[in-house]
């Protein structure tokens, strides 16, 4: 058996529940990382010579962490398409129907065909 490295003991004891005598078991089973653990599973665990109980244990521990990584990439990138301006059309402005004078006012809708054709009037 080879001796395992310092940086693979301190990585695998950074997961909840596995001290330095299960980390020697992961590592001499060929689990070096999280994601070693994580592709290994609960089998790959219990044939590393971890009990039932710890192998669960330590089998949750890594897919919570797994599921707080992902949901910081997702809220990552939510950030940044939240931060670009979001155009919903590509009307422009001469397209659109507005005036330049109204750019910015709150502009309240025609309440019947009577006023529309009041304000229609009005802007000619």
């Amino acid at each position: 058996m080879a001796k395992t490295s310092k940086k693979v003991i301190e990585a695998l004891t950074a997961i909840p529940g596995v001290g330095e005598a299960t980390a020697k078991k992961l590592a001499s089973a060929g689990m070096n990382s999280k994601s070693d653990v994580v592709k290994a599973g609960l089998k790959g665990l219990k044939a590393a010579g971890i009990t039932a109980g710890t192998a669960s244990k330590i089998a949750k521990a890594v897919a919570s962490s797994k599921v707080k990584a992902t949901t910081k990439k997702v809220k990552a990138v939510t950030k940044k398409t939240t931060n670009s301006p979001v155009t919903k059309s590509k009307v422009s402005m001469e397209e659109s129907g507005v005036r330049g004078d109204q750019i910015g006012t709150k502009i309240a809708a025609p309440k019947s065909v009577a006023d529309m054709l009041k304000r229609v009037k009005r802007s000619n």
